[in-house]
């Protein structure tokens, strides 16, 4: 028996010195999420999916961008050139679906085809094509543009959710911790109670004062704290374990940690406009509000294409060795081309519009469906967090009264006035509260990081 009051007195030592280490890192929750917010990998990386979809976005946007083309063919055939054909300029299609060029082409050969006779210093040409049809107010590159835009928005909306969550398993380890460091400190202090206790009977024992069956009594009650000690260990390796998973702060380099907490703390929670108001702006509906808009543009643009493509084009083209003097006309020297496509059924058209009409129902039904589960899921964490709030009222009351009472049962059985099985009942009722406090006062903090994390405000709060 001595050899394990021993242990357990180099161990609480051990653990002594491990909480007045001046080295030791103190982390408050703020301090904690707001280190995680700023450096953990998954939210980096969450980031940098913002960016990606931010290089599609301007990868879209290339359609309208100026473009430098060339051609040149060449044939020979027996010492003869049969012809030769250049043809480089620059094309820009612009936002609103006109297409600009301008160029120099410039053909000659034995055998060149009639029609791409130019004169001897070249052809001048600049021209515009108009669609008159369908692609006059959308086609396939801007709604693409339009379309990546939003899925931007929706990249953004991806990372808040995906930050709200990694918060809030982060700010659960975080409180998994303070409770694992709370039952330590509470065994450690049992413990000591008990080993006191244990000697004082041992004492009496030897000399006459207390039975042998209460020194028996003293050594289970010891015992027992021993496992409540091991137990709180277990534990509190285990937190201590998974809430490094989330510690990244780069000036962090000593390995000893502490939780800071204001045990005073009450949320003050919005009402219940707020929270309606928070419902309609929340990240998961305003996503599916962007997919909505993100497959109206499909719809408009399968829409667009119950029309006729009908495209016109032309061209003014003048002499390269006259094109300083600007004398264009366009009655004389120039290019028009008109193109016409219909498909006769529409049945491509009409397939991809009714499939975006089918997409915009399952959206919605996804959207009403959130809407009943954020609801719930804020009414239910609201009312947990003031329930719990009540809860550890009282269990802190209760814990202090039942100290109270184990402070003065003590004193009565140093002076003989008590009895053992009181005092171990009275001390396994304070305990049972201290621990009860602790675990309710951790859910506590927890359910106010569940209830924002339900309206996804946690990387707001940071």
């Amino acid at each position: 028996m001595r050899r394990v009051v021993n242990s357990i007195l180099v161990f609480l030592i051990s653990l002594n010195g491990f909480a007045q280490a001046a080295d030791t890192f103190v982390f408050n929750e703020a301090r904690f999420l707001k280190q995680v917010y700023d450096f953990a990998p998954a939210v980096r990386n969450s980031n940098l999916e913002v960016d990606i979809q931010n290089q599609e976005w301007l990868a879209a946007k290339s359609a309208f961008e100026p473009k430098f083309i060339a051609g040149f063919d060449r044939k020979n055939i027996d010492s003869k050139t049969y012809y030769n054909k250049l043809d480089a300029g620059v094309k820009v299609k612009t936002p609103i679906g006109v297409k600009v060029s301008g160029g120099y082409a410039d053909n000659n050969g034995v055998f060149l085809n009639p029609e791409n006779n130019v004169p001897v210093q070249g052809l001048v040409y600049a021209g515009i094509e108009v669609p008159l049809g369908a692609g006059m107010f959308t086609d396939a590159e801007r709604t693409l543009v339009k379309q990546q835009r939003l899925e931007s928005d929706a990249a953004t909306l991806l990372n808040t959710l995906e930050v709200n969550d990694h918060l809030l398993e982060s700010g659960e380890a975080y409180w998994d911790w303070y409770e694992g460091v709370m039952l330590l400190n509470l065994s450690q202090e049992a413990i000591v109670l008990a080993q006191n206790r244990l000697r004082l009977v041992s004492r009496k024992n030897r000399i006459g004062e207390a039975a042998d069956i209460d020194t028996l009594e003293a050594f289970i009650n010891f015992q027992n704290r021993q496992a409540f000690l091991l137990e709180s260990t277990v534990k509190w390796e285990k937190f201590r374990n998974k809430v490094q998973n989330y510690i990244w702060i780069p000036e962090m380099t000593r390995e000893l940690l502490a939780p800071e907490v204001d045990l005073d703390y009450t949320v003050t929670l919005p009402d219940s406009f707020t929270e309606r108001e928070m419902t309609r702006l929340h990240p998961l509906i305003s996503l599916l509000n962007t997919d909505s808009l993100i497959n109206r543009a499909s719809l408009i643009l399968a829409r667009e294409f119950y029309k006729p493509q009908v495209d016109l084009a032309f061209k003014l083209q003048e002499d390269g060795g006259t094109v300083g003097d600007f004398d264009y006309n366009p009655q004389q020297n120039n290019y028009i081309g008109i193109n016409l496509y219909m498909p006769i059924l529409l049945r491509k058209q009409r397939a991809k519009a009714n499939q975006s009409l089918i997409k915009e129902q399952i959206i919605g039904n996804k959207k009403q469906e959130m809407i009943v589960k954020i609801t719930n899921a804020q009414r239910t964490f609201h009312n947990n967090t003031l329930n719990l709030k009540e809860t550890i009222d009282l269990w802190n009351v209760a814990s202090t009264n039942y100290k109270a009472l184990l402070d003065a049962e003590q004193t009565k059985f140093r002076l003989g006035e008590s009895s053992l099985f009181i005092v171990n009942t009275r001390e396994q009722k304070w305990i049972f509260a201290r621990e009860k406090y602790i675990k309710r006062y951790a859910e506590y903090r927890k359910s106010i990081l569940r209830y924002y994390h339900s309206m996804g405000i946690l990387p707001k709060m940071i």
